[in-house]
Order: structure tokens, then C-alpha cells, then sequence
């Protein structure tokens, strides 16, 4: 093996530049393998945290009509003691109550319809991290008082900032009109097109007293510990809640349509190696090829001194797997050169876009990588398999050669 090994090294080198080029190919083939996918889990870790992770959650209960319907009077009935229920659970890393109105809101001359979510800020916080994007002031205070923070687009609309005042009417579960005024502390851009255009936060028991709702919400959000524990988180709520009446569903079931979009992510890192990798195997067959034609005397050589068909195979695969681990040191290196600028840098695309909108979450007009061990280990692992796949034609049609017929060759 040490001899076919010293054998194989020294072929390969026979053309250095047809070597070079080979080798120089396959190594941007991998270092843009790596970048692709680095790229491709950093938009999807993005699109997760912003759609899911920061808005739906990755658990959610409601009443079984509230989904289709929204209407006022679909709620869950003593939502704090089930809510204490849920947070309770092993798996569950944060929770929270919501409660929703639909409202008009007035400042000065200027008038918008709204969606007030009432929130207990200390759990919205530790499920949204919404205080975090919060842009001008501040997020609503622990303790209930009159004070709303807009969506960012519909401060605009109104016209009014941090410290101005807005009047919220809306209709209450009895039929009654009911009024409040309230402090604008804070103006945020929580990601959600949405809620950034219509949207305003409200202390939970605020939203409750003006609704005439008390001790009821119309969903309650969970967190899991870990992404691969989301299943057994909303199967433990389930069994927590069984006889309630309630829908308990993971963000997949709320949000078929991005779960689908987000398992793009998977199919684009196979496009992307295929297509890398058929290039890839184009380059080792040929080189592979037109080594054995030149080298035809010479297998024939050591055909008849006894080398024998399953080490001439060999031989062939060891002079392939050479240019692969060259290639794959080469490119592993210009890879993770590639994946750390991505990382800490980005691709800016602030010179075409301010922010683009994707399944009604807005993201930031830089793009940022995430660097995954699997991208390198698949990317190599995948290199040597087409090496290795690319060179069988050669290295056969190398085992079948006929000494003495190849010796004659010129």
C-alpha cells in the first residue's frame, strides 16, 4: 500500500499544471460549497427566529374557533392558572398570555384602526425579546398603567411619538363602547409587517379591563428548552390540558405554509452540492482518463511485472484521492475563510433594499451566515465520494488492460 501510495503521489505530479488546475477547481468548488450553505442556515436561522421564534412561538393554545375566526369572545377561561399550568411543564423554557382588540386609535387630527396586544411585559419579553427592538423610548412598564407602544409604521400614520398621547375606542364584550387614553412610551419595529403597520403593545390587564375580559386571553405562547424538543413540548401541554376543549398546535400546524418554506433550506444545500459536485466529477473523470491514455505502456509495464488488476485500481483511486485531499485542505481552508466573513460581516445589500419583507416578517438588508460543522463534513465527505465515483470508469478500464497489447501502444 506505502508503495502504490508513493506511486500515486508522484503520477499525479507528472502534469503539474493539469494537477494545479484540477485541484485549484475542486478547491473553489468547496469553499463556495461551504459559503452557500453557511449562507443558506443563516437565512434560515434568521427566517425561524424572526417568524417563529419572535412572534408565533413554538407552542400555541387557543380557543378551537380563535384561529379562523379572531373573534373577541373566543377565549381561554382562567388563562393564569393555566397559563402557571403550561410554564410549569419540564420542556418549557418561557411562556405567555395574550389577549386581543381591535381598535381605533386618535391623535390630534390623525385616526388609524389598530391591533392592541395586551402583554404582561416581563413574560413578553423573555418569549419575544420584543423591549430589545424597541427604537425610540422604551418598552411598557412592569406594573400595569395607562401606556401603549406603537408599531413603528403606525406611529407614523398618527403622527405622534414617545410622550404624545392616543385614544383608543373599541366595542367591549358586553356591546358597550369603551375609551381609554393612553401614553405613548415607546415606538418599535418588531420585524412583523404587520404589527409594524397596525400593531401596538398594551398592559395585558389594561387590554382586560377595557374589554371587559378579565382573567381571560386568547392565546398563550410557549418556548421549548430545545428546537428538537418542540414535538414533546405540545404533546405535554396536551396531556396537561386534556378535557379543556383546547387547540394546542406547534408552530408547524399555525404556520403550515412557512414550515414548507423554511424545509427549502435542506433541498437548496443538495442543489448546491449537486451541482457542484457534477462539475467536480467532470474534472477528476477527465483527469483520471487522459492519465491512464497517457500512461498506457507504462500500466502495461506493471501489468505484466505483476501488479495485478485490483491493485492497478487501486493505484488510479489513490491518484484521485490525492487530488481530492489537496482540494479539500485547499478549499476547507478558503471555506472557512468564506464562512467566518459571513458571520461577523455579511453580505450587505443595503445599497439595493432597506429591508425585505418574506411570509410578513421583515429582515434586515444584511445577510449573515451561520457556520454549521455538517456544511464542511458534507461538503468534503461529498467531495471524495464523486472522486471516488468519477474515477471507477478509468481505474477499469486501467485493470483491463492487456499487457502485452499495451506495451505495443506508442
Amino acid at each position: 500500500m506505502r508503495m502504490l501510495l508513493k506511486l500515486a503521489w508522484r503520477n499525479i505530479w507528472r502534469q503539474p499544471r493539469r494537477t494545479l488546475i484540477t485541484i485549484a477547481a475542486m478547491a473553489i468548488g468547496v469553499a463556495f460549497s461551504m459559503a452557500a450553505i453557511a449562507l443558506s442556515d443563516g437565512l434560515f436561522e434568521q427566517g425561524f427566529d424572526t417568524v417563529v421564534t419572535r412572534s408565533l412561538g413554538h407552542v400555541q393554545i387557543h380557543a378551537p374557533a380563535f384561529p379562523q375566526e379572531r373573534a373577541l369572545y373566543d377565549t381561554i377561561d382562567d388563562a393564569d392558572s393555566l397559563l402557571a399550568q403550561v410554564a410549569a411543564l419540564p420542556l418549557t423554557a418561557a411562556a405567555a398570555q395574550r389577549l386581543f382588540g381591535y381598535v381605533l386609535l386618535a391623535a390630534s387630527d390623525q385616526a388609524a384602526g389598530a391591533l392592541l396586544t395586551g402583554v404582561a411585559p416581563g413574560r413578553e419579553q423573555a418569549l419575544t425579546r420584543v423591549a430589545e427592538r424597541v427604537l425610540r423610548g422604551r418598552f411598557l412598564d412592569p406594573q400595569p398603567g395607562s401606556q401603549i407602544v406603537l408599531g413603528e409604521g403606525l406611529a407614523e400614520t398618527l403622527q405622534v411619538d414617545v410622550g404624545g398621547e392616543v385614544v383608543a375606542v373599541a366595542q367591549a364584550a358586553d356591546g358597550a363602547l369603551a375609551s381609554e387614553l393612553l401614553r405613548v412610551v415607546g415606538v418599535v419595529r418588531t420585524g412583523s409587517v404587520a404589527t409594524d403597520r397596525a400593531g401596538a403593545f398594551v398592559h395585558l390587564a389594561g387590554l382586560r379591563s377595557m374589554l371587559g375580559l378579565e382573567r381571560q386571553a386568547h392565546e398563550i405562547a410557549l418556548l421549548a428548552r430545545e428546537l428538537d424538543q418542540i414535538p414533546a413540548l405540545a404533546e405535554g401541554c396536551r396531556t396537561a390540558l386534556a378535557g379543556r376543549g383546547l387547540l394546542v398546535r406547534d408552530w408547524r400546524q399555525v404556520q403550515p405554509a412557512v414550515a414548507q418554506l423554511l424545509n427549502l433550506q435542506s433541498v437548496t444545500v443538495w442543489i448546491v452540492l449537486f451541482t457542484v459536485f457534477s462539475v467536480a466529477a467532470l474534472g477528476i473523470l477527465n483527469t483520471s482518463l487522459m492519465s491512464v491514455f497517457e500512461r498506457t505502456q507504462e500500466l502495461g509495464v506493471l501489468l505484466a511485472l505483476g501488479l495485478g488488476p485490483r491493485r492497478t485500481v487501486a493505484l488510479v483511486l489513490l491518484e484521485s484521492c490525492c487530488l481530492a485531499a489537496l482540494a479539500a485542505l485547499a478549499g476547507g481552508a478558503l471555506g472557512l475563510l468564506l464562512d467566518w466573513y459571513l458571520v461577523r460581516r455579511g453580505i450587505d445589500l443595503g445599497f439595493i433594499t432597506q429591508g425585505w419583507s418574506w411570509m410578513g416578517a421583515l429582515f434586515e438588508p444584511v445577510l449573515h451566515g451561520s457556520l454549521q460543522a455538517y456544511g464542511a463534513l458534507a461538503t468534503i465527505g461529498g467531495l471524495f465520494a464523486v472522486t471516488l465515483l468519477a474515477s471507477l470508469w478509468p481505474a477499469w478500464r486501467a485493470a483491463r488492460l492487456q499487457p502485452v497489447v499495451a506495451m505495443r501502444q506508442e
